[in-house]
């Protein structure tokens, strides 16, 4: 059974879903339920979609997919029985916890196969985007200098807002970070990661203010952030794309204003980091681990537990006091009691290792796999809900292969992989296409976001995460899948003529809407009007499609033995991206033929596609700057233009530039005619019979005098060389 839903609605629920996802991101919000929410969510549109869209090869390798899914779970939980600990806690495991947290981590690749159906590109997601890091940047920086805003490393009020940094030679440099109201630091760093070369990209391709203003908004969050994820990350993404950029666009017209706002950004960033809250967090640890007194930070704040270590009389905790070793870690998630001789073989390594939490995690992790001496514990992993018991490893990847064991986290983080193999495969194969500025900025943000999961943690676990690296991932899939190359073209008179079939020229043209498209019709007289004429040529073949809009030049292609098996006719490329057009909701605006014509073709496309999105008409005799202004208004994104040639040529390549919004314009010469029933196509029989022409002369006799001109034409195919 169906569930007939047009494609534009469902982008539209789940763009408007990932931005609202946000504000499941702000404290007071989450919790398990947000994110039981959201995975329902995402695994409601995947039915809907595989329902109405998903083929049977598809469907079938879902269903393989969730087989091994459910043969992982239960010998995962076959081996969880099998555990042994010296402490009592570690035993703690829940099931129902267990297939919750697989459930979460599954949706990366529901997803993806909802966005890769769907078609959504990079257009269809850039606003939303820009309203989504517009939230998060106004979040940190108002609640910062109003100090309202929870600080990076706990949840109480910043109190030295960014203003006070400069006044102050040392603070605590938890009171000075801030993280808006969001509930988890290195999720919010991760998102301002992934987006910030998007925005480069904007800022690089649209001179807007808007553009520079978030690029500087994210990297004063960033500033305000203050851990080292957060500065170096964004040093690192800023140098990169400016210095990228440049490069591949070394004979091309320089966007200065990108470059020196760029490199005042990276100036600006390392002279406010001597009076960041990371500049203020290395004088502490420096402090630490030359054992000198630290009297600027309000170490009760850092839940570091002085108070129990004082009370105790056992040595051993006042050596946890002296290497400053969380409490947390000594008394609750691996009691020392229980295993004192782990926790003097920590004590006897060296205090840059000790003051790294992240080192003690994944210590004690090792520990309990050890002492359990399990070895399936390598393939099916102690448990997410025991390791998160005993503590939340911050590496990503390592936190995984811990609790999953290396076949969990190849089924629920394989996704990854396999993605960037599938698009760097594909960018090294298509360099001079694929790798441009657009593609190398979400390339970028995803690249560097898992990067970081490894260093920082708590990432790929976490909804938050999932939701917005698999939207940009999966779109990068979709923008480097597409045909952006001319395809298989064919030299005729050196005029390129697509060999492609209509099915596929249609779907090339709407998967690159994001470009200026003028699709060349190319038939016999178009090309004897231009093949001498080097710079009108050099144009036509500039363009991604040129149909093959004439039986001439199918015979000659079979004469001179190319691949050009079917004419294209304008008409029969113009119903199809109606019908298309009708997926997305596109607006169309119709111009040309006479007075009313066009008129009439909007009532007949519109009685035969209901849901089309006619925006505008005008007919062929108004004036130009009065149509230009009329589409303008319209703001259509395809235009059909029926002067007849060589006018409709003339005018596309003449005013494309003037029309804002239309990003497809196809001439279609006497479409409009036949549509709106002014004109009589030939019968299906003559157009079977390749005779349609014959049946146009019959009709416009003066047409016999071409008869002439299409044996000229033929002639020269013959002779000319097109190597």
């Amino acid at each position: 059974m169906k569930i007939k839903i047009n494609n534009k609605i469902l982008i539209n629920i789940l763009l408007s879903f990932y931005a609202l996802s946000m504000f499941l991101d702000l404290h007071i919000f989450y919790n398990s339920i947000s994110t039981l929410i959201r995975a329902l969510f995402i695994s409601f549109m995947f039915i809907i979609v595989i329902i109405n869209q998903g083929n049977f090869k598809e469907k079938k390798y879902f269903i393989i997919y969730g087989l091994i899914i459910l043969f992982y779970i239960l010998a995962h939980h076959l081996n969880a029985l099998n555990f042994k600990s010296l402490v009592p806690g570690n035993f703690d495991y829940n099931f129902i916890s267990e297939c919750l947290y697989f459930y979460k981590m599954l949706t990366n690749v529901l997803l993806f196969y909802i966005i890769y159906k769907l078609n959504i590109r990079y257009k269809d997601i850039r606003n939303y985007l820009k309203v989504v890091i517009l939230f998060m940047c106004l979040s940190i920086i108002i609640g910062d200098i109003l100090r309202l805003s929870y600080t990076a490393y706990n949840f109480n009020f910043t109190t030295i807002p960014i203003y006070k940094w400069f006044a102050l030679e040392q603070y605590d440099f938890m009171a000075g970070s801030s993280k808006g109201f969001f509930h988890m630091t290195n999720q919010i760093v991760a998102i301002f990661l992934l987006y910030l070369p998007i925005i480069c990209y904007e800022a690089f391709k649209e001179k807007k203010v808007s553009n520079y203003f978030l690029m500087l908004a994210i990297v004063l969050s960033m500033l305000m952030i203050g851990n080292r994820l957060a500065i170096y990350g964004t040093i690192l993404e800023l140098t990169f794309i400016t210095v990228i950029y440049f490069l591949i666009n070394l004979k091309k017209k320089i966007n200065l204003l990108f470059y020196i706002f760029n490199a005042l950004l990276i100036c600006g960033i390392f002279m406010v980091i001597p009076h960041s809250p990371l500049a203020m967090r290395n004088v502490y640890y420096e402090a630490i681990y030359n054992n000198q007194p630290v009297e600027f930070v309000n170490k009760k704040n850092m839940g570091q537990g002085y108070t129990e270590y004082e009370k105790s009389s056992d040595p051993l905790l006042k050596q946890f006091a002296e290497k400053e070793i969380d409490s947390l870690f000594t008394l609750e998630s691996y009691p020392y009691q229980y295993d004192r001789a782990f926790w003097e073989n920590i004590l006897k390594e060296d205090t840059t290792l000790t003051g790294n939490a992240r080192f003690i995690e994944t210590a004690m992790v090792k520990r309990v796999k050890d002492i359990n001496h399990n070895f399936m514990d390598n393939w099916f992993g102690l448990t997410y809900t025991r390791v998160m018991h005993i503590f939340n490893i911050e590496r990503d990847f390592l936190m995984q292969f811990y609790s999953l064991g290396l076949i969990g986290s190849i089924l629920f983080l394989g996704f990854y992989l396999v993605a960037f193999i599938y698009i760097g495969l594909k960018i090294l194969f298509a360099l001079r296409t694929k790798f441009n500025e657009k593609n190398i900025a979400l390339l970028t943000g995803s690249f560097v976001v898992l990067i970081a999961a490894y260093f920082s943690g708590n990432l790929l676990n976490s909804i938050s995460i999932i939701i917005p690296l698999t939207f940009i991932i999966s779109i990068l899939i979709n923008e480097v899948r597409v045909k952006k190359t001319k395809g298989a073209k064919e030299k005729i008179l050196g005029f390129d003529v697509s060999t492609a079939s209509e099915k596929e020229i249609v779907s090339t043209l709407f998967q690159n809407l994001d470009q200026k498209l003028f699709v060349v019709n190319i038939n016999p007289f178009i090309i004897l009007d231009h093949y001498k004429r080097r710079e009108q040529q050099k144009i036509f073949n500039e363009q991604l499609v040129q149909i093959p809009d004439g039986e001439g030049i199918v015979l000659l292609s079979k004469l001179r033995g190319g691949h050009i098996k079917k004419r294209i006719a304008g008409i029969d490329l113009m119903l199809d991206v109606c019908q298309k057009s009708c997926e997305k909701q596109n607006k169309i605006f119709l111009y040309g033929a006479k007075e009313g014509v066009a008129l009439k073709t909007q009532k007949a496309l519109e009685k035969k596609y209901p849901q089309i999105n006619i925006v505008g008409t005008c007919h062929g005799y108004q004036k130009e700057k009065d149509v230009i202004k009329e589409i303008n208004k319209s703001k259509a994104e395809i235009l059909f233009v029926a002067l007849g040639s060589p006018l409709q040529e003339d005018f596309i390549l003449k005013n494309k530039d003037k029309l804002k919004t239309v990003h497809l314009l196809i001439p279609v010469g006497g479409s409009f005619d036949v549509i709106s029933g002014s004109l009589k196509r030939a019968p299906k029989l003559l157009q079977k019979l390749k005779l349609e022409w014959l049946y146009r002369m019959i009709l416009e006799p003066k047409r016999f005098k071409g008869i002439g001109r299409l044996g000229k034409f033929i002639f020269l195919g013959i002779i000319y060389n097109d190597e």
